[in-house]
């Protein structure tokens, strides 16, 4: 092995953002209705999709277009009406963005 890190989809900054974001607007139970839902969903989508095409633009490496993808990606998985923490989902998202293992690097930094 080169030493380097292993680039993952998501950059870490973006696999956080989209956890957190999902968590501070899902994971909370901050329910108030059905509308407030939808606007809860439409704002998670929103800032999530600007932060992580924010990171993978300028953190992760990746051309405009593809961190469009990554985001819209992203925003889709947090802008859903419910906690993906505990899901399959919130797993997928942490193993594409390298989470997983960051209590490692934490260790050897």
């Amino acid at each position: 092995m080169n030493g380097e890190p292993r680039r993952t989809f998501y950059h870490p900054l973006s696999g956080l953002a989209i956890l957190g974001i999902d968590w501070v607007f899902f994971g909370l139970g901050w329910e108030l209705g059905p509308l407030s839902l939808a606007v809860a969903s439409v704002a998670a989508f929103a800032s999530c999709f600007a932060v992580v095409r924010r990171v993978q633009c300028r953190w992760g490496g990746d051309d405009p277009g593809r961190a469009r993808l990554k985001a819209l990606l992203g925003a889709a998985a947090a802008g859903v009406p419910f906690a993906i923490g505990g899901t399959v989902l919130g797993v997928l998202i942490l193993a594409l963005s390298g989470l997983k293992a960051l209590p490692a690097l934490v260790r050897r930094a």
